[in-house]
This record gives structure tokens, sequence and C-alpha cells, in this order.
């Protein structure tokens, strides 16, 4: 695993405690079909999770966790 990928699962892990770990994986798989459903496209879909944006967004930056606001998903665009 690289480093860009061990910080872009790392992100989503700060997410998952944010969330309680449960409603991470409940607003993720909501998103997913939300935007399934809109793009009719699986991996537009995928790309179009709030989740997903902030982890691709902030990956290569090995400093993000450092000052990361806590809900920020729904903050980056």
């Amino acid at each position: 695993m690289s480093e860009t990928d061990f910080n872009h699962e790392a992100i989503h892990t700060e997410q998952m405690k944010e969330l309680l770990y449960i409603g991470f994986y409940i607003l993720y798989l909501t998103e997913w079909v939300w935007h399934l459903v809109r793009l009719r496209n699986a991996n537009a879909a995928y790309h179009a999770i709030s989740f997903e944006r902030e982890a691709y967004k902030h990956e290569n930056d090995m400093e993000y966790l450092e000052t990361r606001k806590m809900f920020n998903q729904y903050k980056t665009a």
C-alpha cells in the first residue's frame, strides 16, 4: 500500500470515528444509492460520495489529518 493509499484510508478512519462507525456505513451506502439513482453510473456515484470526495481531495496531503476539522466531508467541495 502506498503512502497516498494509506492516507486516503486514514481519512476514512477519522470519518468513521466521528460517525461511530455504523453511522459512517449507513450514510456511505445511502449516499452511494442516491447518487447511483441520480447519475445512473456506479463509478460516478462512488466518486460523488462526500466521504470519497474528501479523501481523494486530501490523500496527497500527509499532514491533512493534523488540521482536519470534524465532519469536513460535508464542507469539502
